[in-house]
């Protein structure tokens, strides 16, 4: 599992070592995801795609100065510019802007349960099988911030993670009617992993401009909350912190279900969160090796938990290309790329009372 330790104090620096590091990755992920982009967006034409993603830039400046300075370091590191970082980071959302079209096949899992060591909060991560060889974790740790540990991908703020607090994150895309310009997702997940409550982070995320749908699952060893997202509303779907829960890639509130679009016609979305139903709706002692092994679960293989999707042949076919797992009690984040049915994940650690 490859990672990179930011410690920068200034954020543009920060981000020039993030990029100088993966530079030929980044590249490279750079161009599969603005080809996928220019196959699977309504919007037709690189410049009017590369128009659009620039727009996001004044948004993020706005919302997310020091994040926005962090991709300008990423795109002078690395040599791909800033729209085409836009591009990078928040490609599913810019395909909703404008003219939604369907979800994706496949798509990720979120899985939150409790034993008697603490509370524990993981996902899967499935995207375009050719993300696989780009999944990363950026270790920052920067002079007045909490240490946070990020699962993401090269080039990419952040997906999910859990800071020095025991603040986690974990995210599911979601594809709603009003798609629209907004702050970047992987900055927004980063910005709620800058505070010390997940209380703190559950008001900043009610407050944001958000660009389009996400199911956004925020947790500490005291609260937690699900809340689903469109472009424009919010939703908390869930509250309580001694029970167990999970979300797929489909609406569960009935309003902002109104404004979904429709679910691709061969999805996995609903299978994978029946089979959560049946697992989950068990109540058991959900320790870090009870939810790995939910994740990596292939009951019903391809379409499985831990999902397989061939796509025809096409390298680009959903898949999931990693995993997370996050002890909070311990602060400890456990990291897998590719496949991780029976994996061996990499833990990343923050000693107890430090950060």
């Amino acid at each position: 599992m490859r990672s990179i330790r930011l410690s920068h104090a200034d954020p543009r620096q920060r981000g020039h070592a993030h990029g100088e590091a993966f530079r030929d990755e980044i590249r490279d992920l750079a161009g599969i995801r603005f080809e996928l982009l220019e196959r699977r967006s309504p919007i037709k034409g690189r410049e009017r795609l590369l128009e659009l993603a620039a727009a996001h830039l004044p948004v993020l400046n706005r919302e997310a100065p020091e994040l926005g300075l962090e991709l300008e370091g990423i795109a002078e590191g690395s040599g791909v510019s800033a729209p085409e970082l836009v591009v990078l980071n928040h490609y599913t959302d810019i395909r909703d802007v404008r003219t939604p079209i369907q979800g994706e096949e496949g798509g990720c899992s979120i899985v939150y349960g409790v034993s008697s060591e603490g509370p524990t909060l993981g996902q899967t991560w499935d995207m375009h099988g050719t993300a696989e060889p780009f999944v990363t974790v950026l270790e920052v740790e920067v002079p007045g911030g909490i240490p946070t540990i990020v699962f993401t991908v090269m080039g990419c703020l952040g997906m999910m993670g859990l800071n020095a607090e025991g603040v986690a994150v974990c995210i599911n895309n979601l594809t709603p009617t009003d798609g629209r310009v907004g702050l970047l997702w992987p900055a927004l997940v980063r910005q709620l992993l800058g505070y010390g409550t997940a209380l703190e982070a559950h008001d900043h995320l009610m407050r944001a401009h958000l660009g389009s749908g996400h199911n956004y699952f925020i947790a500490d060893e005291q609260h937690a909350w699900n809340v689903e997202t469109t472009g424009l509303k919010k939703v908390v779907t869930a509250h309580n912190p001694a029970s167990s829960y999970w979300h797929t890639n489909h609406y569960l509130e009935p309003e902002l279900k109104a404004l979904e679009a429709p679910l691709y016609p061969t999805s996995t979305t609903l299978e994978r969160y029946d089979r959560l139903c049946q697992v989950m709706g068990g109540g058991q002692d959900w320790t870090v090796p009870a939810i790995k092994e939910i994740l990596g679960s292939h009951d019903g293989y391809p379409r499985s938990i831990c999902s397989h999707l061939k796509g025809d042949g096409d390298p680009s076919a959903s898949k999931t290309c990693g995993a997370v797992v996050c002890d909070l009690q311990r602060r400890q984040l456990h990291a897998a790329p590719g496949c991780v049915h029976e994996a061996e994940y990499k833990v990343f650690s923050f000693e107890r009372g430090e950060g």
